[in-house]
């Protein structure tokens, strides 16, 4: 028997049967099939911007991007189109993604446009307060 040999019966069945459920989820890598938005985030020229991937959508009508309580959304749809595929390996529905806005953060001072297939969020950063203070403590 040769060591690549494929075995009927694994050692550990009830391990190996969630290996490769996982592996069918996307594994170690962190690819998974569920719904999602892959992004890159970075600070330049005083503003903090991320990049999303959202190819092939209409940005009027399938992405929104909103901030509240310090915490920037980007949620887009993809939908089907009329005709029926023979085959498909696209993902369709509802993708979301929550991004914690740094420190400095000004909310009211975001822009976002979308060029062949990428979201560019831009949010101007102010400077992050660093004063301390300190705090009296009373004796009783």
């Amino acid at each position: 028997m040769t060591a690549d040999a494929a075995r009927k019966h694994p050692i550990f069945p009830p391990f190996t049967e969630w290996v490769d459920a996982f592996a069918l989820m996307g594994g170690w890598d962190g690819k998974s099939p569920l719904p999602g938005i892959r992004v890159e985030e970075f600070v330049e020229d005083d503003a903090f911007t991320v990049h999303a991937e959202l190819p092939g959508l209409d940005p009027q009508r399938d992405i929104d991007v909103t901030v509240e309580h310090g915490v920037l959304r980007i949620h887009a749809e993809r939908h089907r189109d009329e005709r029926e595929p023979r085959r498909t390996e696209f993902r369709y529905g509802a993708l979301a993604r929550d991004i914690r806005l740094p420190q400095g953060a000004d909310d009211e001072d975001i822009t976002a446009h979308y060029e062949d297939g990428l979201l560019t969020v831009r949010v101007g950063l102010g400077p992050v307060p660093t004063k301390l203070r300190h705090i009296a403590v009373e004796r009783r």
